[in-house]
């Protein structure tokens, strides 16, 4: 019976029966599922701890909305501020800009008038000069050797330079030569630049200069040019002055830039001594000399003394190779200015010649070589012509001899017109070589017999008043440009004072543009509806 109570099956498909967590896995391999229980349900929570909440979350969304509420406050009076600032900024540019432009005006009035009184001031430098005459001699002679016995010259003034001939059929055994500067044997090397120093800067004012070294080997021509480590002679002094002076401008109102050229002349030809035959490079050339007769010359640019000193060195080094054609040959040193005016754009040129002559002794004995004759020949026929050439420039002919020898072509536009020559004899004191220091002395004062009429004293006069009235006005220009420079710097200060307080407002701007950008930008990225 028990059986038959059981016979009704309640199993269901779909459905089991529940089992308690003590079964054994083995009893029932299903897991028993988790009863379904709602989340986040409040039925557990107490009514008064919902309402604490909800309170506490508007209290913060009160708080926020009022910080919203002042950054948005703080965000448009910055807005306001930057505004009213880039307005004043904007006002105060534009009466900056007005200010500028009259500045930028005042200071190109007072450049071109600085370039006109330096103009002016050049033409009254050339006029000093020239009331001194275009061509103008010293004379030099250099200290006797302790094996050359007593001297023969003497030195009444700056001026003069007398010779003791010796010759007693005379009725005056001594004779006089004056020249435009006398030097003894005791000057030195600067003494003597400080009088050479106007010709310097003749030529970075634009013309053409020629300074030639004249007189008998050994008489103390290359010193005078060349000098010594210790003691600098022409060459180093000239460059050194140019480019001094050039830097001198401190309102940059002109441009300099110099090259320089080697050669000598030698039985009428040239030689390059920049040219270098080995290397096989193309280098840059430059025309020397009159359009009419010119030549192409190697041209080396030199920036500074330095450089200078380098290129020389090397062209006087390729001489010495040949030390037989040194005496007999013409060494030919020029600097050429090149100048750029940067106010007016006007380009300008000149150049500064540095001539060792050949020897003047003019002796041939039987003992020269027909080569040698031919040699001593050349030269003289060169400073024959050379002599010719100043003494009609002095006497002021109509027709001027350059045709007769190639230096005096060559030379043809630093002779004569505009430009100046000064010519530095050399005189051994020795009475062995009296005879060639006459010659020197006469060849010299041949090339200056006719400048102003010296010997009469009312000319003398007149021109010394004309040169005191020249150098006066000079002065007054010169202090009215330094006067024109000082106001031009100041023009420039208050530019720049102008131009840094413009920036300063723009970053003061700037500033607060980026604050306010940086403000709106969290603003919108955290917004908070009332």
């Amino acid at each position: 019976m028990a059986e038959q109570g059981n016979r009704w099956s309640w199993d269901l498909t779909g459905f089991e029966p529940w089992k308690s967590p003590s079964q054994s896995p083995e009893q029932n391999d299903q897991k028993p599922t988790s009863p379904l229980v709602r989340r986040h349900s409040t039925s557990s929570v107490p009514p008064h701890s919902l309402a604490s909440k909800v309170e506490g979350l508007r209290d913060k969304i009160k708080l926020a909305r009022n910080d919203y509420l002042q950054l948005r406050q703080e965000a448009s009076e910055l807005q306001e501020y930057s505004n009213a600032k880039l307005d004043r900024v904007t006002r105060y540019l534009g009466v900056l800009a007005e200010k500028t432009h009259k500045l930028d005006q005042v200071a190109l009035e007072t450049e071109a008038r600085i370039s006109s009184v330096i103009n002016e001031k050049r033409r009254l430098f050339n006029d000093l000069l020239t009331s001194k005459g275009n061509i103008r001699v010293f004379c030099r002679t250099r200290p006797l050797f302790e094996d050359e016995g007593p001297s023969v010259v003497e030195f009444p003034d700056d001026y003069t330079i007398r010779v003791i001939t010796g010759d007693e059929s005379l009725s005056n055994s001594k004779k006089e030569f004056e020249f435009d500067r006398v030097y003894g044997p005791h000057v030195g090397q600067a003494e003597l630049f400080s009088d050479v120093q106007p010709m310097v800067q003749s030529a970075l004012d634009g013309y053409n200069i020629s300074l030639f070294a004249y007189g008998q080997t050994h008489s103390g021509k290359t010193h005078t040019m060349e000098g010594s480590n210790y003691d600098r002679g022409l060459y180093a002094r000239c460059f050194e002055e140019l480019f001094d002076l050039a830097n001198l401008d401190t309102t940059a109102t002109s441009q300099y830039k110099f090259c320089i050229t080697v050669f000598e002349l030698y039985n009428e030809q040239i030689r390059d001594l920049l040219l270098d035959s080995e290397s096989g490079k193309s280098l840059p050339k430059l025309c020397f000399g009159s359009p009419e007769y010119f030549i192409e010359l190697v041209q080396e640019k030199v920036d500074n003394p330095l450089d200078f000193s380098r290129v020389l060195k090397a062209a006087l080094l390729s001489r010495r190779n040949n030390p037989l054609k040194i005496n007999v040959s013409h060494l030919i040193v020029t600097i050429h200015i090149f100048c750029n005016n940067l106010i007016t754009g006007e380009n300008s040129y000149s150049k500064l010649s540095l001539v060792d002559l050949a020897g003047s002794e003019g002796l041939i004995t039987e003992d020269d070589s027909g080569e040698r004759v031919t040699d001593f020949l050349h030269v003289m026929k060169s400073l024959s012509a050379l002599g010719d050439v100043l003494s009609s420039l002095t006497s002021k002919k109509d027709v001027i001899p350059y045709e007769n020898s190639v230096l005096t072509k060559l030379f043809a536009d630093s002779l004569g017109g505009s430009s100046k020559t000064l010519m530095i004899v050399n005189v051994c004191p020795n009475s062995s070589n009296l005879s060639e220091t006459l010659l020197s002395l006469n060849f010299s004062s041949r090339a200056r017999s006719s400048v102003l009429s010296l010997g009469n004293r009312d000319t003398i006069k007149k021109w010394r008043d004309v040169a005191n009235n020249v150098r006066k006005e000079l002065y007054e220009k010169e202090k009215e440009i330094q006067d024109l420079k000082h106001e031009g710097l100041r023009l420039k200060q208050a530019l720049k004072d102008a131009n840094d307080q413009c920036v300063l407002l723009f970053n003061e701007v700037k500033k607060a543009w980026k604050v306010s950008s940086a403000l709106q930008a969290d603003l919108k990225v955290y917004p908070i509806i009332e």
